[in-house]
């Protein structure tokens, strides 16, 4: 099982820019101690510190941005997320369904992640439906029998929404049937280290983070 300090590193890479390829906080990272885990000078430090597995975030976002020619019209969609799973869970990561109560796909993640690395996907309404994008995705972890799951909310009324947790099934559904408020989710459950967290994004409404080791 790893601690929840190195699964921040994790969601704290894709916390930030890049700008010609130098990395610049975003935001100054405020923690609180959940789940009897103390946040330290030590975990801090690490945070902003640039390890391989952000590096490697940062190209799969300069990817993005440099392939995805539609970028600007997803900004002009009536409600967008950027979605980041970051994986250093020491096992490959599968993509096993989605589920959408509303909006689409803008652009698909990879189908496999390996273990410190990471891949990023967008979702937006439907073209020319002003309705939200609101739903669950679910990623098997390879040779353990479980499912990392997720659940994501940007309606046309009401508020962004997160949740993450590891299941025995692959129900992406579950993931959205779960999500509740915009805070930082910090847990432990069959084994993992859990993050999702919720920043601003160059290409849509926010960026989702959600994290595993």
């Amino acid at each position: 099982m790893k601690s929840i300090s190195l699964v921040l590193v994790l969601a704290a890479a894709a916390a930030c820019v890049w700008s010609d390829g130098v990395k610049v906080d975003r935001e100054e990272v405020v923690m609180e101690e959940r789940v009897g885990v103390a946040a330290g000078a030590a975990a801090l430090a690490a945070l902003v510190s640039v390890g391989e597995l952000s590096i490697k975030i940062q190209d799969r976002y300069l990817e993005l941005l440099s392939t995805l020619s539609g970028a600007e019209e997803l900004n002009d969609r009536f409600r967008t997320l950027e979605l980041v799973i970051a994986n250093d869970s020491g096992y490959l990561l599968r993509f096993a369904g989605e589920y959408f109560d509303s909006g689409t796909w803008y652009s698909q993640p990879k189908t496999t992640i390996e273990t410190g690395d990471a891949a990023i996907a967008t979702v937006a309404n439907g073209q020319a439906a002003p309705t939200g994008v609101t739903g669950g995705m679910s990623w098997e972890i390879v040779d353990t029998g479980k499912y990392l799951t997720i659940g994501f909310t940007n309606p046309s009324l009401g508020s962004f929404k997160t949740w993450i947790g590891v299941l025995d099934n692959a129900d992406a559904k579950y993931g959205y049937d779960s999500t509740e408020d915009d805070s930082v989710k910090l847990l432990e459950e069959n084994g993992f280290a859990l993050v999702a967290r919720i920043e601003t994004s160059e290409i849509a409404d926010k960026r989702f983070i959600f994290a595993i080791a």
